[in-house]
């Protein structure tokens, strides 16, 4: 064998233990096939289904295909819109309840006419608070409602779409694209069941998005210049009228084209609650009859998810996980690693505990007193068949208090025994050979000349 084939050989081997021994990736997520039948399956080319965490941070996706997918989102691009309108709100310290905004011709002229986009039917003039405006445009197209809404907040639409763009820039949304305030789908305006679902959480984290998105109606009663009025939400889940009404269904939006229809809808039963986003389900069938794909496909998901899956308790607060040295402490040479909270996460129903197999990772290689209880010193990360699950903080059991003379102990022993100390060491035992073998020959050549 050649030496350049011995290298390869070597360097292959390396590689092979080294993936071997990594921690799996963390991008490798554990998710799940829908059960299907012949009678319920997931046809739409995207979709997600993910649990609901208190924060963003704690959801769990289960379920996704082809997420990162961009279809037009039509009116669905109003979770985008709803969130950028209420950080502009928090911002700028608007009330939502009195501050008012009026509709015009001029607005009317230059974003409305001729799109054939649904509209609330503002008459010129008419002015509302800026909290109907949100409101209508949460259960609603209305294009109106969304203009008047997006000059008030940011000056003129052209500059909240530059917001809402740059927003999808800061949330990570890579497949998303604005180029208009009012659903029109045009080119160069996008969205993502991904991107849709991040967009969706963020607007949620304000409450009154949180609680428009679960209306079924809402009444307007105008400032000046109209008339009281009411619309019903166009999220037919939540219209008990409709045969696509759930039960379960707590709030979403809808969206699409002429031809497709994209949503996002939320459920929840018990305290636990589910999110489904499907992208670019057909909205007839071969024969040309119009379907409710959408909505069936979003209730199957959300379904499996408050049916199928368990919240489960995969590690305790305060439950051992590992132990780390510390240095320079006072009765203690090892510092114990708990969880800061429980771990929790969703599983599928009857998954099996004992498979599941986990890392942990350190914030530095030693540590050393003093360190008080609760410190994070690293994370722990738990899989089931090689994929994550989740990860979490590690912080100290303790508190590590520190000691003078244990530090100065440790500090005589790292002299003694580091490398420097073996190197003088072994120097002095070779000086000190070097001169008892020196002495040595210079006694036996003075005896051997006192004999002669």
């Amino acid at each position: 064998m050649t030496a350049t084939r011995r290298i390869f050989c070597v360097l292959l081997a390396v590689c092979l233990l080294f993936s071997l021994t990594l921690p799996v990736s963390a991008a490798d997520k554990l998710l799940y096939e829908f059960p299907a039948t012949e009678e319920e399956t997931i046809t739409a080319p995207s979709a997600m289904m993910l649990y609901i965490g208190m924060q963003p941070e704690q959801d769990v996706v289960l379920y996704e295909k082809e997420a990162d997918a961009r279809y037009q989102p039509g009116s669905l691009m109003r979770v985008a819109m709803l969130g950028y309108a209420m950080k502009l709100v928090k911002e700028k310290n608007i009330d939502l309840r009195t501050a008012t905004a009026s509709y015009s011709l001029e607005l009317f002229n230059h974003y409305v006419a001729g799109t054939g986009l649904h509209v609330a039917l503002m008459n010129f003039g008419e002015t509302w608070s800026l909290y109907d405006l949100l409101t209508v445009c949460s259960i609603q197209t209305a294009a109106d409602c969304a203009v008047t809404l997006a000059q008030a907040l940011a000056g003129s639409p052209e500059a909240f779409v530059d917001g809402m763009n740059a927003l999808a820039q800061e949330l990570g949304c890579t497949n998303s694209h604005f180029t208009n305030v009012i659903g029109l789908n045009e080119e160069g305006q996008y969205m993502s069941a991904r991107d849709v679902v991040t967009f969706t959480r963020y607007a949620m984290q304000y409450d009154e998005i949180a609680t428009m998105l679960k209306l079924r109606d809402w009444t307007v009663q105008p400032v000046s210049g109209g008339n009281r009025r009411s619309w019903p939400t166009s999220n037919d889940m939540l219209r008990p009228s409709c045969d696509v009404f759930y039960t379960y269904a707590v709030g979403g939006r809808t969206g699409g084209t002429l031809t497709e229809t994209s949503l996002v809808e939320y459920g929840s039963l018990d305290g636990y609650d589910y999110m489904a986003v499907v992208m670019g389900a057909q909205r007839k069938d071969k024969d040309g009859n119009l379907t409710n794909t959408a909505y069936k496909e979003a209730r199957l998901l959300i379904r499996w998810g408050l049916i199928g899956f368990d919240y489960t308790t995969l590690l305790r607060k305060d439950e051992p996980v590992g132990r780390v040295p510390v240095a320079a402490c006072h009765g203690k040479r090892h510092l114990s690693l708990v969880p800061a909270t429980d771990v929790n996460t969703v599983l599928i129903k009857d998954t099996d505990l004992n498979k599941l197999t986990r890392t942990v990772t350190y914030t530095q290689e030693s540590y050393r007193a003093p360190l008080e209880k609760g410190t994070v010193l690293g994370t722990v990360t738990l899989y089931l068949d090689g994929k994550e699950i989740t990860s979490a903080e590690l912080v100290a059991a303790e508190t590590a208090q520190y000691s003078f003379f244990r530090a100065l102990w440790e500090g005589i022993c790292r002299v003694v025994f580091s490398g420097w100390m073996l190197a003088f060491v072994i120097l002095v035992v070779l000086l000190v050979g070097a001169y008892a073998w020196l002495t040595i020959r210079y006694n036996r050549r003075q005896k051997h000349r006192k004999r002669k």
